[in-house]
């Protein structure tokens, strides 16, 4: 059964320089002092609309010639066979920080505060990251050692892979859907995620 993992968002620690970077100001480290009054008025307003939720289940793996089986889904290609090729148990993430945030930069951007609303917008790309890999060490903690954490859309695993995702853990619990399309996300501060474990569901303790 698929569970849910919340957490403050004042407690999802991001270094100054990851939003530094992701703002623009790469190689600094920093918010410059110039812009610091209106990145902390942004990131006031991410704590306040953020919603990080994420849900999560744990499957058993079988093995296929063309790749591995993931409750009959065939996953095969590149990054399936790096990482999670000797998998007997794999974890589907979905994490989001909520469709409110989208809804404030929306907000804001309509409302002539640009600035804001490119700062909330970085900040949550980060946020929900973070916020992924607080899921992911905790995960560890009681797992073990597991592969790298993959996402539908980096090297040859497709992005198709999110309505899989989503469908299977019932993304629509933690207000989470998809374009049948495009397979972009809504909310967009979404993640979604593999990991895969060397032992099984019976080593773990989960079914």
């Amino acid at each position: 059964m698929s569970k849910i993992f919340r957490e403050d968002p004042e407690n999802i620690k991001i270094p100054e320089r990851v939003i530094a970077a992701r703002l623009g100001f790469k190689g600094i480290g920093k918010i410059p002092e110039n812009f610091l009054e209106s990145f902390n008025k942004a990131y006031e307003v991410a704590m306040e609309v953020a919603n990080p939720t994420a849900i999560y289940d744990t499957f058993e793996v079988k093995e296929n010639p063309e790749g591995l089986i993931v409750l009959g889904k065939l996953l095969k290609g590149k990054m399936v066979s790096q990482h999670l090729g000797k998998s007997s148990s794999i974890t589907l993430i979905l994490s989001t920080i909520g469709i409110q945030y989208d809804d404030k930069i929306e907000e804001l951007h309509k409302s002539g505060e640009e600035l804001l609303s490119f700062f909330l917008d970085g900040i949550g790309s980060e946020l929900v990251e973070y916020f992924t890999r607080d899921l992911d060490r905790k995960l560890r903690e009681t797992m073990g050692n597991g592969s790298a954490r993959i996402s539908p859309g980096y090297g040859d695993l497709p992005l198709e892979l999110n309505a899989w995702i989503i469908e299977t853990l019932g993304g629509e619990k933690i207000g989470v859907s998809y374009d049948p399309e495009t397979f972009i996300m809504k909310p967009r501060k979404t993640i979604t995620a593999l990991i895969g474990w060397k032992k099984s569901l019976k080593d773990l303790h989960l079914r």
